[in-house]
């Protein structure tokens, strides 16, 4: 006969709940990761378009001060903040739309400390719409901002 003062759980229920517990994790640990990695571009792209935002707004006081963007656009140096010098020279073809080359040089844009850059290219990003008039100087828009489609070559 059972002794009804013992409390407790019995060895079915606790496989149960373990079970339960096991299924809800197969469910939930992929999505989080998804959420993880997501994140991270959302990140990237938010400081990309803080990067372009700045360079406008030093474009559109230089052109105020006097100091028009000439025609030559194949270097330009940006000091983000007093660092060591370092040279990046964007790849010719873009086959990935740049989000590979991005991917492997914002490190460096968000290490401690800063990094004075200079930037060679043969002109404006292929993911970029610009427009130059008489009127603005600079219409456009932002550079195409990077999803999970776009950016499955990166690495986390």
């Amino acid at each position: 006969m059972r002794n009804s003062t013992v409390k407790g759980f019995t060895l079915i229920e606790l496989i149960v709940v373990i079970a339960i517990i096991g299924v809800l994790a197969a469910i939930l640990v992929p999505s989080m990761i998804g959420y993880l990695a997501d994140s991270k571009l959302a990140t990237a792209n938010s400081n990309a378009k803080l990067a372009f935002e700045n360079i406008a707004t030093l474009c559109t006081k230089l052109e105020t001060a006097g100091y028009p963007a000439g025609s030559d656009t194949s270097s330009h140096t940006v000091s983000l903040e007093n660092g060591a010098p370092d040279t990046i020279t964007p790849p010719t073809a873009h086959t990935d739309g740049g989000v590979g080359y991005i991917a492997s040089e914002l490190p460096k844009l968000m290490q401690k400390g800063g990094v004075e850059y200079t930037l060679t290219s043969a002109g404006f990003p292929d993911n970029t719409k610009y427009a130059k008039t008489t009127a603005d100087l600079y219409v456009g828009a932002y550079p195409t901002a990077a999803t999970a489609k776009s950016s499955s070559a990166l690495s986390y």
